[in-house]
């Protein structure tokens, strides 16, 4: 069995992050996450989703990112300027990024199956999922 990680996601609500998110999540992990919509006052249903599953959510100001033992996840569209980003080099957390966990937990399934191109990729992934 895995050790139970901390992760926290600057950017949670991002198309990208979120569905991460719900994995590590799914996997036992603890996760937490600040996004800045939810400091500009916009609450869409997707962080209700994740407060609803027990994620918590923080202002992006770095007071979710309290613990050396956290590993940071960031996409690219997030600042190095970003408080979560130095609250975590402030105390010497982990950091990651979307694509770098990803390539994790790609890279340790028994079986995987990747799927590149202009156009198509939404189709083939559904029809691939249903076989």
């Amino acid at each position: 069995m895995t050790r139970t990680k901390r992760y926290f996601f600057c950017g949670i609500g991002g198309s990208g992050m979120l569905p991460l998110a719900m994995i590590m999540h799914a996997r036992g992990h603890v996760v937490e996450g600040s996004d800045r919509s939810l400091d500009q006052g916009r609450t869409a249903p997707k962080f209700e989703f994740l407060q609803a599953r027990g994620i918590e959510l923080h202002p992006q100001d770095g007071s979710g990112v309290s613990h050396a033992d956290q590993i940071l996840v960031t996409s690219t569209a997030v600042e190095d300027s970003v408080p979560d980003v130095l609250s975590a080099r402030r105390i010497g957390a982990s950091q990651t990024t979307r694509a770098e966990l990803l390539a994790e937990l790609f890279n340790a399934a028994s079986h995987s199956i990747a799927v590149g191109g202009t156009s198509g990729k939404s189709t083939t992934t559904g029809m691939t999922g249903w076989i």
